[in-house]
């Protein structure tokens, strides 16, 4: 190949390069108009100090007696996603601490002693050695959707559980899914004692992963635990923390913390195999 042609074939390669990536550009702005938060609101007024969700009644227990330390209760009951056999157990996850977090609060309203928590690893075990009927509630580690915990699996475990809990404690819950909601459901909510599945996506770019950039982003359920009105913070247990990773020894599970523009981006974002936008799934404590 000669100086020139050589010069022509390298120019022809920039020439698609700079073409293709500036197709690429076009299509992820394409896509986030698509799916993106297109409703803004402002920080819940009128709240000071914090609100948290739960019932102050599920507070006297060894790792939360002092109410005034709210954060102590739920850190107790976190756990990360990454110590699942799959990357796909954001909402297993949450309503696993959830249940956790139920079953405690049943026992000790019946004065009984409270059971070990069970952990992400054995508890996706449990419902892998169900086979096909575990994919009631979650469809398998070896299946085509991997580990995947539907909001709809969710609601289905949820409900399930407070059933053995009523049989076990005679003390339940409720649970509802519930779409277009606004911050001050949220609100009120918390203030009511319940524990909020909140259900989102995050914003995934083409390069990184095409099909999902394509049906919304990446899809994700978190646990709402508060609100601080004097910070204007949303506050919740992330189970894909990036902070807590299973390969990470020394990693403190903390409070993970957005404002409202970020809650409403993530809560306002369209995925497709989700339920639709500003969606959470509520657990009310029968009191």
């Amino acid at each position: 190949m000669s100086n020139r042609e050589r010069d022509n074939s390298n120019f022809a390669e920039s020439a698609q390069s700079q073409a293709g990536s500036k197709i690429i550009h076009w299509l992820n702005a394409f896509l986030d108009k698509l799916y993106r938060n297109r409703r803004d609101e402002n920080p819940p007024n009128g709240i000071t100090g914090q609100v948290w969700g739960m019932s102050q009644t599920a507070l006297p227990l060894p790792w939360a007696a002092d109410s005034s330390h709210r954060e102590h209760y739920f850190l107790h009951y976190f756990q990360s996603q990454n110590n699942g056999p799959t990357k796909n157990e954001c909402v297993t996850t949450s309503a696993l601490m959830s249940m956790n977090m139920l079953k405690d609060w049943a026992a000790s309203q019946q004065g009984c002693p409270c059971e070990p928590d069970r952990d992400i690893e054995t508890y996706t075990h449990e419902l892998d050695a169900l086979g096909l009927q575990g994919w009631k509630y979650r469809f398998s580690t070896n299946s085509p959707l991997p580990g995947m915990m539907t909001p709809w699996q969710a609601l289905i475990t949820l409900k399930d559980h407070a059933k053995s809990l009523k049989e076990k404690y005679q003390k339940s819950y409720r649970v509802k899914l519930s779409a277009h909601n606004k911050l001050m459901d949220l609100i009120e909510h918390l203030r009511q004692g319940s524990i909020i599945l909140i259900h989102g996506a995050w914003q995934i770019p083409l390069e990184r992963n095409p099909l999902l950039a394509f049906l919304g982003g990446m899809p994700h359920t978190m646990l709402l635990v508060g609100y601080d009105g004097n910070t204007s913070q949303w506050l919740l247990l992330n189970p894909s923390d990036p902070s807590s990773n299973k390969n990470n020894e020394t990693a403190t599970p903390k409070i993970y913390k957005m404002n409202t523009k970020q809650l409403m981006d993530f809560w306002g974002r369209k995925f497709l195999f989700y339920p639709p936008r500003f969606s959470f799934t509520a657990v009310t404590l029968d009191l």
